[in-house]
């Protein structure tokens, strides 16, 4: 495990796990800019340091107006597909921004990666068989790791890179206002240097479909306001990352310390988790109300998870975390609509 920036020591053993190439470069489900600026990042590194090919594919969908717009302007390279074949044609796998045996990503459960780049919380117990792991729950974004490889390395990003790092930092720290350590200040600063702002402007400014207002309209009406909580049952969702954006909405309203926001997507029902600075640790909280066989992880005031539908009926797995999340809030009277 590393728990620093890399020393001389680390950057071998990654080169020497990594092999000399291609490497499949994989990612979370459903990427957010922290995965997709990691994981370009994480090919930058292999490539400008050591020469070593690799490929990036990931898998879900990539629908947010602002990740669709980094997707197609600064991350180009990512490929897409659901299903992932022929591993062995890789000299090693690299899981970047996520873990095995979390279940947000495609990598059969029975398939050890080589290579573990993460920040999320809790570390999976799949990690221990895995020869290169740097995960640091400590640090705000994926992408503050990557930065610290570059420049341990000299590997110095382009404007594109270094605006959708700034961009996945920036979007995973709220602006370094949650869950934040010293390394994501620095690297922060470092790369507000490097940015091409018309682009960030492209990305931050990206145009929104009428469903998109239509979808949020729906949230605010089903939104259950408790005495410090907040519940809001979505129901189905046009994409899977819905319950993320309408958490982070709900959080900013002023008397709210945790939000929980629940959503099916095609045999999935997603939930999010957002608490207030400094209060209660969402990574610890998601782990006390998520329900097996479903996967769930974060850190600081974000958190999420999934949990299949096969077999399971999903209002009942509804009520049954949001009973969870109101019990562990302390939560006993009747809620509220927020409208």
């Amino acid at each position: 495990m590393l728990h620093s920036p890399p020393d001389d020591n680390f950057l071998n053993r990654l080169r020497i796990t990594a092999g000399s190439g291609p490497v499949l470069i994989l990612t979370h489900d459903n990427p957010d800019p922290d995965a997709l600026a990691s994981g370009k990042a994480f090919k930058s590194l292999l490539k400008s340091a050591w020469n070593i090919p690799s490929r990036l594919l990931y898998s879900g969908l990539v629908l947010r107006a602002e990740n669709r717009t980094l997707l197609n302007l600064l991350t180009p390279e990512w490929e897409h597909s659901d299903n992932l074949a022929h591993l062995d044609q890789y000299s090693a796998v690299a899981l970047i921004d996520t873990q095995p045996g979390s279940g947000n990503n495609r990598l059969p459960v029975d398939t050890i990666p080589q290579i573990v780049i993460d920040h999320h919380h809790p570390m999976r117990e799949p990690l221990r068989h895995v020869p290169y792991v740097d995960v640091r729950p400590e640090t705000g974004a994926t992408v503050t790791l990557l930065y610290q490889y570059m420049e341990a390395t000299g590997v110095v990003p382009d404007s594109d890179l270094a605006t959708a790092m700034f961009y996945g930092l920036k979007t995973d720290t709220r602006g370094l206002s949650r869950g934040t350590s010293s390394a994501d200040t620095t690297v922060y600063l470092n790369l507000l240097d490097q940015i091409d702002r018309s682009k960030l402007i492209q990305v931050e400014q990206a145009g929104l479909s009428q469903e998109y207002f239509q979808a949020f309209s729906q949230g605010l009406h089903v939104a259950q306001m408790y005495d410090r909580s907040m519940v809001a049952n979505l129901g189905k969702m046009h994409r899977p990352d819905l319950a993320a954006e309408m958490a982070d909405l709900l959080i900013r309203l002023d008397s709210a310390r945790a939000v929980l926001c629940l959503g099916r997507y095609d045999r999935t029902l997603h939930l999010s988790i957002r608490t207030e600075p400094l209060g209660q640790d969402a990574g610890l909280l998601v782990q006390q109300v998520i329900i097996p066989p479903g996967k769930a992880g974060g850190h600081g005031t974000m958190a999420g998870g999934q949990v299949p539908l096969a077999g399971q009926e999903a209002n009942q797995l509804v009520e049954a975390i949001k009973s969870r999340f109101l019990h562990v809030m302390e939560e006993t009277g009747k809620g509220e609509s927020l409208l």
